[in-house]
């Protein structure tokens, strides 16, 4: 074959590629190489504000099952989940979990980040989003249909989330049942001191227990209408918080419940009856993105959750970064007086300068970033 043969074909094929499906969005941390999509369609079915523990600790039958049938991480962390209202610098109306869910980050305050979530990775008519709340539009940026009703009950959420699975065929979904969270914030306002459950989300009459255990019939029912459509066999299921919860009630952010939620994987392809120890909210977008062959959202710091399509597989060994993170920020909190004003002129940030987390000399290498928080602290105690 000639020289200009040769050069003919080889700019041929890098157009065709290029031009394949999946062939655009952002490049995330790996290579940015478009992989053949696990399944046909990705649902992410989040429980606003579900307790590591729920499942056990409440009558979540749907939840277990499921997680047995599936992969299962028992702790997937996430850093404090605050909401900076009155900083300028965090452009959020929801809690610091749902953007960096999204965008596979903690860097939420860098530019561009609302163009650089998970479904910015499809086209508009491809994904979805259905919630029963108010909070989420900052997220809602780039889905091709967003479906939002405030003060709705959870049933309505599945309801309109089946009519669009049936009538758009989106590829990717997020579903968010908005209950949970509203009952637990609920547990802990003063306003409930005279009620048993007040302060303890686990009491036998807890509103949010009662919440909890309703998302999960929510899900047993939606799953078995996937079923039933003949569309489970093609669907990848993904079942988390968008945080955890306190033991006394909402996600008070320096409370160890508020920051780690249970995540479940299940459906085509997932390995049967795994358990994972724990793993990161930043690994939920890359792995989306590799199921549905897309890129990682350009980002993105999380890993692909491999381990649970690949029975030979293994998490990476280790604790979890996001929690030692946390560990640092609670550390940071109970310094007084002089010494924090000595750690904060260092340069260290605590969740309220969130949106600057970006701009230290550890640029969005999170792992750097994390080390510098805790050199920060050792060096101002």
């Amino acid at each position: 074959m000639t020289r200009w043969r040769i050069a003919w074909v080889l700019a041929w094929c890098l157009l065709a590629g290029l031009h394949a499906p999946g062939a655009r969005g952002g490049t995330g941390t790996g290579t940015g190489k478009v992989m053949t999509p696990r399944a046909q369609r990705v649902i992410l079915f989040v429980i606003d504000g579900l307790a590591g523990q729920a499942p056990e600790r409440f009558s979540m039958p749907n939840l277990l099952r499921l997680a047995g049938e599936g992969c299962r991480y028992e702790a997937m962390h996430l850093p404090l989940p605050g909401h900076p209202k009155d900083d300028p610098r965090y452009p959020w109306s929801c809690s610091m979990p749902n953007p960096m869910l999204m965008a596979g980050t903690p860097f939420i305050g860098a530019d561009g980040i609302r163009t650089a979530m998970i479904q910015h990775q499809f086209e508009e008519e491809q994904t979805a989003f259905v919630v029963n709340a108010y909070s989420y539009k900052d997220v809602s940026g780039g889905f091709g249909v967003y479906l939002a009703r405030p003060h709705s009950p959870d049933s309505w959420v599945i309801e309109r989330a089946k009519e669009v699975l049936l009538e758009k065929k989106p590829v990717f979904m997020r579903m968010h049942l908005q209950r949970a969270g509203i009952e637990g914030e609920k547990v802990s306002k003063n306003q409930y001191a005279k009620e048993a459950w007040y302060g303890d989300i686990w009491h036998a009459k807890s509103p949010y227990r009662m919440a909890c255990e309703r998302a999960d019939g929510h899900l047993g029912e939606f799953v078995q209408w996937l079923k039933e459509q003949d569309l489970w066999k093609d669907t990848v299921l993904l079942i988390c918080g968008d945080h955890g919860q306190a033991d006394e009630g909402w996600h008070e952010p320096y409370s160890t419940g508020s920051s780690v939620t249970p995540l479940v994987v299940v459906g085509a392809g997932v390995v049967e009856g795994r358990t994972v120890p724990h793993c990161e909210i930043y690994d939920v977008a890359p792995t989306i993105a590799s199921l549905t062959g897309r890129p990682a959202p350009s980002r993105s710091v999380g890993r692909v959750l491999s381990e649970a399509f690949d029975a030979g597989g293994s998490p990476p060994a280790g604790e979890s970064a996001t929690e030692r993170l946390n560990e640092t920020l609670r550390a940071a909190r109970a310094l007084k007086g002089k010494s924090m004003e000595a750690l904060t002129k260092a340069g260290f940030l605590g969740i309220a300068e969130v949106g600057r987390w970006h701009t230290t000399p550890a640029g969005t290498d999170f792992a750097a970033f994390a080390a510098r928080q805790r050199t920060l602290l050792g060096a101002g105690r």
